[in-house]
């Protein structure tokens, strides 16, 4: 079963294994052709039982949310997370975004430095991200993850979903570093992390959602406005995997 980390009206879309329940995972989604979104990583807190979702950017990082951050491990080529084992996962080192906030979750953006490289291939490949921070994208998206599939149902789907989304402006989204979605389609609990994908480019990270009206509005996080600082880290030096 799942509950969300609140703050305010903002909605925090990491899964938990105990509690109760609000808006859901990807909802008025539909299954995933298997690996056919073989960037996609299931990232598990073994000490917690948290999950969230993350993306594969290269052999080496993964992008996820900061909210997400703990004793985690990351799971590469995954469709159907029925029978996953932490035998099979990859440890990580977690370098969230230095002006990272857990107060008021701005600059929720976190890197994993993989352990151990990926290896691709068909299961598993990399996404495109932003080549600059001007990198410009169009209205109709595509966001994906394990997170529950009904506003009711507490239990995260095992098979990825999918859903198209439409990108849209409201009055809490017009800071620079967010993305903004609404309608009754996107994602929801057990979905942090996860990407939002324009043109087979990764745009957004899923990160936060509230209710406007009748609608929910979904937070992603601009990718276009910290891809310096991405660039940073996967071209920096870092020595050492565990935290």
């Amino acid at each position: 079963m799942s509950v969300l980390l609140c703050l305010g009206a903002f909605v925090l879309l990491q899964n938990f294994m105990s509690g109760g329940s609000t808006r859901q995972g990807i909802i008025g989604g539909k299954d995933s052709a298997p690996h056919s979104h073989p960037f996609m990583v299931y990232i598990l807190d073994y000490e917690t039982g948290n999950t969230c979702d993350g993306f594969l950017v290269n052999e080496n990082f993964v992008v996820t949310a900061a909210h997400c951050n703990g004793k985690i491990v990351a799971f590469l080529g995954v469709h159907s997370t029925k029978g996953l084992h932490i035998r099979n996962s990859v440890f990580v080192k977690g370098i969230p975004h230095p002006k990272y906030n857990s107060a008021t979750y701005e600059n929720d953006i976190m890197l994993l430095k993989l352990c151990k490289p990926a290896t691709f291939s068909k299961t598993v490949m990399p996404v495109a991200l932003p080549a600059t921070e001007n990198e410009s994208f169009g209205h109709n998206c595509l966001v994906m993850g394990w997170g529950c599939q009904t506003f009711c149902n507490e239990f995260p789907s095992e098979i990825l979903q999918e859903v198209n989304v439409t990108i849209s402006k409201t009055k809490n989204c017009t800071a620079p570093d967010i993305i903004c979605s609404e309608g009754f389609k996107g994602p929801g609990k057990g979905d942090s992390g996860g990407p939002l994908v324009c043109g087979d480019v990764a745009h957004g990270v899923v990160s936060s959602n509230y209710k406007n009206g009748k609608d929910y509005v979904s937070r992603y996080v601009r990718l276009t406005y910290h891809i310096k600082w991405i660039q940073s880290i996967i071209n920096g030096n870092h020595q050492g995997c565990r935290k």
